[in-house]
């Protein structure tokens, strides 16, 4: 039989001293389930890459770099939990308000992404209104859950063998005074760009990025703040799309005549650009 509590957090009495705000106050339901919890655990040391990864990769940065193998991504996430747990309840040892909702959470918003999407459990951490943003939308933002949706199915599309791995003490919880949560943690993406990936707005017959067969790896920093019901409402992923489309070789090396190219022509562009807002009878800006 299932056991099901239910947490809520008080910070305080009264609005924030600093903000003037009414405290938050998260319900979650955080349920005993060892079913669910079987399953986390399998994800944590499940493959998923469809052949095993180069020992080194090399993106923007001057000289390669090791990559783990995946036996060692699923260690690094395993640890990446571990301390992640030990932390919260740290936390809430020391500080007026639980957030060891907070572990069970993250598990299960790990989970959803595991061999694809389980759309039940991105529900069940994203709310329905959510507004999101991520390099390839080009600063535009997604809003609601299925456009959430819409852009990490175009992901998995694109890379069927991509996989997530935490990076063990490059994850926090911040609670503001008047009891507002924001989760930030950096993490690595990888695995095999087989299918064009295709770009803001996600939809069927959206630009793609081609795609070349190339395993890549990109390092991201995720920021989310939550609603009331401790569902993701707001959030960012932040990543080196440069160094990504440089390491699948869509983009050219720094060091190519073609790369060099570019710089020359984007040279000639800006002159253009900066003659054009110095002629006002052109459109242009007179300051």
């Amino acid at each position: 039989m299932t056991k099901t509590e239910q947490t809520t957090l008080r910070p305080s009495n009264g609005p924030s001293p600093t903000t003037g705000r009414p405290p938050v106050e998260y319900s979650r339901e955080v349920k005993d389930d060892p079913a669910f919890e079987e399953r986390f655990r399998a994800t944590m040391a499940r493959k998923t890459l469809r052949k095993p990864p180069p020992p080194f990769i090399k993106g923007t940065r001057a000289h390669p770099e090791r990559m783990e193998t995946e036996d060692e991504l699923c260690r690094r996430t395993q640890t990446f939990f571990t301390s992640f747990e030990e932390h919260m309840k740290f936390y809430s040892e020391h500080l007026p308000y639980d957030v060891t909702w907070m572990t069970d959470w993250l598990k299960r918003y790990w989970v959803a992404w595991d061999r694809g999407i389980d759309e039940d459990l991105v529900r069940q951490t994203v709310a329905e209104d959510c507004v999101y943003k991520d390099p390839v939308s080009f600063g535009r933002p997604m809003v609601g859950i299925q456009a959430f949706l819409d852009y990490n199915y175009a992901f998995f599309e694109a890379i069927p063998d991509l996989r997530y791995d935490g990076i063990p003490g490059e994850c926090s919880v911040s609670v503001a005074a008047d009891g507002a949560v924001l989760f930030m943690a950096r993490y690595t993406g990888c695995g095999h760009w087989d299918k064009p990936l295709r770009i803001y707005p996600w939809t069927k017959n959206a630009r793609a990025l081609p795609a070349t067969g190339a395993f890549m790896r990109a390092v991201a920093v995720d920021r989310y703040h939550f609603n009331p019901e401790g569902k993701i409402i707001r959030g960012e992923t932040l990543w080196d799309a440069f160094e990504g489309l440089q390491m699948s070789s869509v983009l050219p090396s720094d060091t190519s005549l073609t790369f060099n190219a570019m710089l020359t022509v984007g040279n000639w562009t800006s002159r253009a650009t900066r003659l054009r807002r110095r002629l006002p009878i052109i459109g242009g800006e007179t300051c």
